[in-house]
């Protein structure tokens, strides 16, 4: 199966998008179930173990991704294309990883919901 180089490329920021959304969503879900119920307080714990729980998965994902890329037949190969192509995906990588990790720390210490 042919994949475009391109793709493989951006992998690891779908794979990032795909986590922001689904922290957003959460965060976004919860603190407006709490504000109906009023039940912030007892269920905070429980949201925040969530959103690390989708950080971490999200962490560990992007990290599968930058192992299948680096096994993808696409992307190895004796030509200067080839390699230039690695190299920039590795960085495209390893740029996602740090994207991640850095951008949805917060999670672990701000307030989850503004009342």
């Amino acid at each position: 199966m042919m994949r475009h180089p391109v793709l493989l490329m951006v992998l690891g920021f779908v794979v990032w998008s795909g986590a922001f959304l689904g922290i957003y969503f959460t965060q976004a879900t919860a603190c407006s179930l709490a504000m109906q119920n009023q039940f912030l307080h007892a269920s905070a714990g429980a949201l925040r173990l969530v959103l690390i729980g989708i950080v971490l998965a999200a962490i560990v994902a992007v990290i599968a991704v930058y192992r299948f890329q680096r096994q993808s037949p696409e992307l190895s190969g004796e030509t200067r294309t080839a390699d230039f192509l690695k190299g920039v995906t590795t960085r495209v990588s390893v740029a996602a990883l740090f994207s991640t990790a850095f951008c949805f720390s917060g999670v672990f210490w701000l307030t989850l919901c503004a009342a």
